[in-house]
């Protein structure tokens, strides 16, 4: 949960409010780490989808803001522990220069891939709540984006299944 005041959680639409800070600030943050990557990543393929979702992470921030002010709730600047360390990672890949370029494409792949997961868990829960709290456009703007966080996440997966093949022989071995 958010680094913050712990707040007091008596209602759904406290936890949906909680999950909505956690993943406005995950998608904030995922911007500058999406663009350290797509730098550092080596693959022109993999270059590509990275750009491609930082343009819709740009996009779900927008929506998540969106579904707030539909709810009658403001988002604040959090950090969340989970995608902090998570985006921490990411960062850290993306600097290792001593590194065969197929290996850190694999890894790259593999970091974001769990910053996904782990946004699709939230956008799914945040999703239902905001329907059974009757915000059903705030449901239908959740799963947009839920949508295109799995859409990245199996683009990700095809291009992982060429890129790990090439990672299995790193350059210039010998074997």
């Amino acid at each position: 949960m958010p680094t913050a005041a712990p707040s007091t959680m008596h209602s759904l639409k406290d936890l949906l409010v909680e999950q909505l800070h956690e993943l406005h600030a995950s998608e904030s943050h995922s911007q500058a780490v999406l663009a350290r990557l797509a730098s550092a990543a080596s693959s022109p393929k993999l270059v590509e989808a990275l750009r491609g979702h930082l343009d819709e992470t740009k996009q779900h921030v927008a929506r998540v803001e969106r579904v707030f002010g539909e709810i009658g709730a403001k988002p604040k600047r959090l950090e969340t522990h989970g995608s902090k360390g998570i985006l921490e990672d990411c960062a850290e890949i993306a600097s290792r220069s001593k590194i065969d370029p197929h290996v850190r494409d694999a890894a790259i792949i593999a970091a974001v891939q769990r910053l996904e997961h782990d946004e699709m868990a939230g956008y799914g829960c945040a999703r239902t709540w905001a329907m059974l709290l009757g915000h059903t456009a705030s449901a239908s703007e959740l799963l947009k984006t839920l949508t295109e966080e799995r859409r990245f996440d199996e683009s990700l997966s095809k291009i992982a299944e060429t890129l790990n093949k090439a990672a299995l022989e790193p350059a210039g071995s010998t074997r």
